[in-house]
């Protein structure tokens, strides 16, 4: 039986942007220290992030961080202003 790569079955790997919490911060226009405590282990949602080691990057463009910052809109009509909205609570 052949096995193949995954790039030759023609799997074209997405590439990101790399970003430390300053990088992120400033993109944001947060205060690095929010972003810092976004990644915590205690964090209920924690921003979505990769560890290399005692470094912490982010992967700008990825969905997952995308869709973590959607889940932070706010409608005008929402009276939990600032809370997450979990499943079965949007």
């Amino acid at each position: 039986m052949a096995t193949h790569t995954m790039m030759e079955l023609g799997y074209q790997p997405q590439t990101y942007e790399y970003l430390d919490c300053k990088e992120l911060a400033g993109r944001w226009n947060l205060p690095e220290s929010w972003i810092r405590e976004q990644v915590r282990s205690r964090t209920d949602d924690p921003i979505p992030h990769v560890r290399f080691g005692k470094y912490v990057r982010f992967r700008w463009g990825s969905p997952e961080l995308g869709e973590w910052a959607v889940r932070r809109i706010i409608g005008g009509n929402n009276r939990k202003a600032g809370r997450i909205l979990g499943k079965g609570q949007q």
